[in-house]
């Protein structure tokens, strides 16, 4: 008897056991094989789903930069400080998305 993360709740669970005690999930019908697919492409979504963040705040960080830039808005504005706003969410978000992307390949 092996404890397993179960593939639809991703919490802890028997492999010996029917059904998954946290969301009833059927694992009694799925093979190791099945159960280890599910895993795995679980896995790969997040990985592209952390690209996919890592991207849109790319976007959402250089386009504040053109907006700065093409705009040149006023001093003490309120454009400024939503341009400034922008880049400082976008900045952090990434940097936020690359470290947990790096945390994700290393497992």
């Amino acid at each position: 008897m092996a404890i397993i993360n179960c593939p639809f709740c991703n919490k802890k669970a028997s492999d010996k056991s029917a059904v998954c005690g946290n969301c009833g999930g059927k694992l009694g019908e799925m093979s190791v094989e099945e159960l280890d697919r599910l895993q795995r492409d679980k896995r790969l979504a997040l990985g592209q789903s952390l690209n996919n963040h890592a991207m849109m705040s790319l976007i959402i960080f250089l386009g504040s930069f053109a907006w700065y830039y093409y705009r040149e808005p006023e001093t003490d504005s309120l454009e400024m400080y939503a341009i400034h706003g922008a880049m400082l969410v976008g900045c952090a978000w990434y940097l936020v998305t690359k470290v947990r992307l790096v945390l994700y390949k290393r497992k």
